[in-house]
C-alpha cells in the first residue's frame, strides 16, 4: 500500500467513525500535509477524492472544506448475529451492538431453525452481510465472501474450518477457580450435575469447565469425582429430580452441588423444591454463566466482551483482509457471588 492509499484510508476511516463531526470544518490541506508528512499536492488529490465520494463538501475558494452532513450516520457495513436470544446470548448481542455502533456498522439478528440456516446465510450474503457471529449453532459452512466468528464453542481438534474463527471464555480456568474457592471454604462432600455435554451428545467429550472442576479436585486429592458426576439434559426436571434422589442417597453427607450452567443450577433448585430440599440453603449450589437471579456463586464468562471482540475482529478484517491464521481467543473469566458459598459446618467450628 503506497502512502497516498494509506492516508486516504485513514482519513476515510476517521470520517466514517465520526472523528470529524458532520457539517464541521475539515482540517486544511496544509495541516493534513504536515501531519502525514506529504506535500500539499498529494493531500489535494486525497481530499478531492473524498469529496467526489461525498465524504466532504468543497466550498468556494477560501471557504474551506466541510464534512458532509450526516456522513457519520451512513452505515459502513452489516454484521449478522445468529443465535437464539436466551439470557447468555443477549449479553453477547449487547457487546456486538456496542462495537458496531462505535464503527457505524449495522447489526442484523437471525434465529433460524438449523435446517433453514444455509438458506438464511445465502440470503444474508446477497443482502450485503460479510461477517457472521454465531452462538449456540456450533460450526457451519458460510458462503464464499463471508467470515464466521463462532462464540462460546471450542474449535475441533482436527483443524479449523475455512473462514471460521473462534471466541470463547476460558472455561477451564473458570472451573478451576470456582473449585478452589469451594475447597477454601471447607467443602469436601461435593456432587456435580452437568448438562453441557448432554446438550451436544450423550457421548460427547467432557466440556472444558467440567475438566477444570475435575483437574482442581484431582489436584486436591479427590479420587471419586467421576462417580459423583451426573450427566443430564439441561431442560429435564426428571433428570434433575433423579440426580437429587439417587445421588443424595448415595452421598448423604453432601454439602454442595456444582453445576456447569446457570440454567442447570436453576433446574436443580426447582427439582429440590419439589423434593422439599433447600438448595441453595441446606445444600449449597453453584452455577456457571452469570445469568441467573439465584443467590449462588457463578462464573462470569464475559459474554459482552466476547461479542465486542468478535465484532471488532470482523470490522478489522473488512478493512484489512482476513489473516492467514484463524483467530482462537479466550476471554478471562471472573468469579461472581463467592460470598454465597457458605463455610462448611466443620470449618465454622474449628
Amino acid at each position: 500500500m503506497n502512502i497516498t492509499d494509506h492516508i486516504y484510508k485513514e482519513l476515510k476511516k476517521r470520517l466514517e467513525r465520526g472523528v470529524y463531526l458532520s457539517g464541521s470544518r475539515f482540517p486544511s490541506e496544509a495541516v493534513l500535509a504536515d501531519e502525514f508528512g506529504v506535500n500539499k499536492m498529494t493531500m489535494n488529490k486525497i481530499v478531492s477524492l473524498l469529496a467526489r465520494e461525498n465524504y466532504l463538501l468543497r466550498g468556494v475558494r477560501g471557504a474551506g472544506t466541510r464534512v458532509a452532513p450526516f456522513n457519520d450516520l451512513r452505515p459502513r457495513g452489516t454484521i449478522a448475529f445468529i443465535a437464539q436470544l436466551l439470557p447468555f446470548e443477549t449479553q453477547i448481542l449487547k457487546g456486538i451492538i456496542r462495537e458496531c455502533s462505535r464503527n457505524s456498522i449495522t447489526t442484523v439478528i437471525e434465529s433460524p431453525r438449523p435446517g433453514d440456516l444455509p438458506h438464511r446465510l445465502l440470503f444474508l450474503k446477497n443482502s450485503g452481510v460479510t461477517g457472521v457471529i454465531s452462538a449456540g449453532y456450533g460450526i457451519f459452512d458460510v458462503p464464499e465472501g463471508m467470515i464466521h466468528f463462532c462464540l462460546d464453542y471450542d474449535p475441533p481438534k482436527n483443524g479449523f474450518p475455512p473462514r471460521t474463527h473462534f471466541m470463547n471464555s476460558d472455561n477451564f480456568n473458570g472451573g478451576v477457580k470456582l473449585v478452589n474457592e469451594i475447597l477454601r471454604r471447607g467443602h469436601r462432600e461435593i456432587l456435580i450435575f452437568s448438562s453441557e455435554r448432554f446438550l451436544l451428545s450423550p457421548n460427547a467429550s467432557v466440556m472444558p469447565r467440567v475438566q477444570g472442576f475435575n483437574a482442581a479436585l484431582a489436584k486436591a486429592g479427590f479420587t471419586d469425582m467421576e462417580a459423583r458426576t451426573f450427566y443430564g439434559s439441561s431442560h429435564s426436571i426428571e433428570d434433575a429430580r433423579y440426580f437429587l434422589e439417587h445421588y443424595l442417597e448415595l452421598y448423604p453427607e453432601t454439602t454442595l452441588i456444582m453445576t456447569d450452567t446457570d440454567g442447570s443450577a436453576e433446574l436443580i433448585h426447582k427439582a429440590a423444591r419439589l423434593l422439599g430440599i433447600a438448595c441453595p440453603g441446606e445444600i449449597a449450589l453453584t452455577g456457571f454463566g452469570n445469568v441467573t437471579l439465584l443467590p449462588i456463586a457463578t462464573v462470569n464468562q464475559e459474554p459482552e466482551r466476547q461479542g465486542e471482540l468478535a465484532a471488532r475482529y470482523l470490522i478489522r478484517f473488512q478493512e484489512e483482509g482476513e489473516p492467514e491464521d484463524p483467530v482462537n481467543e479466550y476471554v478471562e473469566t471472573k468469579l461472581i457471588g463467592i460470598e454465597e458459598i457458605p463455610l462448611n459446618f466443620q470449618v465454622k467450628n474449628g
